[in-house]
């Protein structure tokens, strides 16, 4: 079964507060951080509000205090020119989790970018386990689909602001991101859709690591294959001895269903425009094994934090 191992953030300390503090401790005293937290909002697609999602929004300050804040606030100060990266993360993550595991990213991709200062969002989602495994993560694979519609009607206020927008996504994060680039081109999750008109060609840059997504998801007339006509680059990190991902079929009990984190590629649909999407794909195997840990990319042999730090850089020049 698809389940992952507890989130124990490595090398930090155990206290929240100086896991916030170390994390932020980073070159970019610059950036903004900022929580979209939907853990209180419904994972049930049918009642999901697609008109006005309300969502909990906090941001860090420098020294890592939390302060409550408001959707107004946050458009207000997004900026056209400024880039927002947006992490969304997997399985198995609790509030407080999801906040460490963001803000460790972000240091980890802070330390290689380049000096322009950036907005970092994570996307704090209800994943945490909750009933006997096998159950609880087919629930969760369904929340993914309600995650995808409220991350994409969120993706429609920064298209409106003209913000370049990088994606992060790992493991069933992957599939929200994913998900909500489908959405935002007017494709539907779960029988929803926005109700507004679609969006295409956003050049929104996507960094997925050890993705759950089934692999021809985003091949043409599939799941999710409105998503490339949104996309502009897109880094793939996988691994093809992943020990979780190798019994990804058991999640819809279909032999022979593989992920695309497994290194199952098939073929991508289009850009709107009918050009290809730019794909760099990178096995990290030999040196993280068959773990499905995400921090084990983030290690200096896979260097995942290099490879999301240059898609931020590309998408500050592209945009």
């Amino acid at each position: 079964m698809l389940a992952e191992a507890t989130p124990v953030p490595i090398g930090l300390p155990v206290s929240d507060d100086a896991t916030v503090e170390a994390s932020v401790a980073c070159p970019h005293a610059a950036d903004r951080i900022w929580i979209i937290n939907t853990r209180r909002m419904t994972s049930n697609v049918c009642y999901a509000d697609l008109e006005q999602p309300q969502f909990s929004i906090s941001r860090l300050s420098p020294n890592g205090c939390a302060t409550s804040s408001s959707f107004d606030e946050y458009q207000n100060e997004l900026v056209p020119g400024r880039t927002t990266a947006i992490y969304v993360h997997g399985y198995r993550f609790k509030s407080s989790e999801a906040t460490r595991r963001g803000l460790l990213v972000h240091r980890q991709v802070a330390h290689r970018r380049g000096p322009d200062p950036i907005d970092w969002v994570i996307w704090s989602w209800p994943s945490e386990k909750e009933t006997f495994i096998g159950h609880d993560i087919r629930e969760k694979a369904k929340y993914t689909d309600t995650q995808g519609l409220y991350l994409a009607w969120l993706l429609k206020k920064h298209v409106a602001k003209s913000v370049p927008t990088t994606l992060i996504g790992y493991s069933f994060g992957g599939r929200v991101v994913t998900g909500s680039l489908h959405a935002l081109a007017g494709g539907s999750l779960g029988g929803r859709s926005l109700p507004c008109d679609p969006i295409v060609n956003a050049r929104i840059d996507v960094g997925l690591v050890a993705p759950a997504i089934e692999k021809d998801w985003l091949a043409p007339c599939q799941y999710h294959a409105l998503a490339t006509s949104n996309m502009d680059q897109l880094l793939l990190l996988y691994n093809q001895r992943d020990s979780v991902l190798k019994r990804y079929w058991l999640l819809d009990r279909v032999r022979g269903s593989m992920a695309i984190g497994f290194g199952q590629l098939q073929s991508f649909a289009p850009r709107s425009d009918g050009s290809g999407i730019w794909l760099r794909a990178r096995d990290c195997s030999p040196s993280i094994g068959s773990t499905h840990d995400e921090l084990d990319y983030y290690h200096p042999q896979c260097s995942a934090g290099t490879e999301m730090a240059l898609l931020l850089n590309d998408a500050l020049i592209h945009h």
